[in-house]
């Protein structure tokens, strides 16, 4: 395998050095990671395996692939790091990862040279799309595809939400992944990786994947973050402390906790996750300190703010009523 830049310490910190500016326009937002999370990443660069993230909805799964692409662009002092997102739903099958093949167009295309009713500067434009022995206007390449044609730098392949795709997806990809490479029958070229990709793929466990995958995998469960940092990961995202005096945004943290812990009597209801909790707070934001505290201490009166965090009518009026003396 050719591999440019073999030099290069790819390494992820995770240290405040590296975080952005919170950018809601770009998702792009500070990341901190615990120290084995750290380590797992690492872990699976090193040995050039894909690092599997599961943890509730909301947990920063998704982002952790963009943190590491951020801190590798500042690392390197670079405009842009080479970062590409493959986003699985239902319907996806392997192959469009890889690339698409648009036969239709082409053969529109070869109808059209044998018509007559076509200017010379028409025809000769469609007569090059069709000689053309790449295809080039015919074939679009898949995030994984675009990623094995990266030269300069080690890419990250983002494949989000792997658990969404029907239970062969895992094995097709696997076979790819192992070998580094993918055919195109239809201009007979193999398409082999220029350099080892940094795979980082997540799942929400909506489904079991297969044992052959997940034993090329390195497996990371991210826990749901402690009181502490998430007071840090609310102030981060908001580029400054909300309140300092009152604590608001401690007391947010508290009030969300209970409602998370204490709002829900199902066992499969949904808990309100770490994103849900940014948007509570960033609403509360447009207020003064005193109404948002009022709408924080008394969250069971205000059923528009209640429904950001429990999306189930029964799990609201459960939690209202706990609140009621009767």
């Amino acid at each position: 395998m050719n591999t440019k830049n073999t030099d290069l310490n790819y390494q992820y910190t995770g240290e405040e050095q590296y975080q952005p500016e919170p950018d809601r326009s770009k998702k792009l937002y500070p990341y901190y990671p615990d120290k084995n999370l750290i380590q797992a990443v690492n872990l699976a660069i090193v040995l050039e395996r894909p690092l599997l993230l599961q943890g509730e909805p909301g947990c920063g799964k998704t982002l952790l692939a963009k943190a590491i692409a951020y801190e590798f662009q500042q690392q390197l002092n670079i405009e842009k790091y080479p970062f590409f997102s493959w986003s699985i739903k239902s319907t996806t099958r392997a192959k469009e990862g890889f690339y698409t093949y648009d036969t239709l167009a082409r053969l529109r295309d070869a109808q059209l040279v044998s018509n007559t009713g076509l200017n010379q500067t028409e025809l000769a434009k469609v007569a090059a799309r069709v000689n053309d022995e790449k295809h080039t206007e015919y074939i679009k390449y898949g995030a994984l595809g675009k990623a094995f044609q990266t030269e300069d730098y080690r890419p990250i392949l983002l494949i989000d939400e792997i658990d969404k795709a029907d239970i062969d997806f895992p094995n097709d990809l696997l076979e790819v992944l192992e070998e580094s490479k993918f055919d195109i029958p239809e201009i007979s070229e193999t398409i082999t990786s220029k350099q080892t990709p940094i795979i980082i793929i997540t799942s929400n466990d909506e489904k079991e994947l297969p044992d052959a995958f997940l034993r090329r995998c390195i497996y990371y469960y991210i826990e749901f973050p402690k009181p502490e940092r998430l007071i840090k990961i609310v102030n981060s995202h908001l580029g400054k402390p909300l309140d300092d005096k009152n604590q608001l945004v401690k007391k947010a943290v508290d009030k969300f906790i209970e409602v998370r812990e204490e709002g829900t009597r199902r066992k499969d209801s949904k808990k309100p996750s770490t994103s849900e909790l940014l948007d509570w707070v960033l609403w509360l934001k447009r207020y003064s300190q005193e109404e948002a505290l009022e709408f924080v201490e008394n969250l069971e009166q205000h059923p528009h703010l209640l429904g950001v965090l429990l999306k189930n009518k029964d799990d609201q009026e459960y939690y209202r009523n706990q609140f009621n003396d009767d």
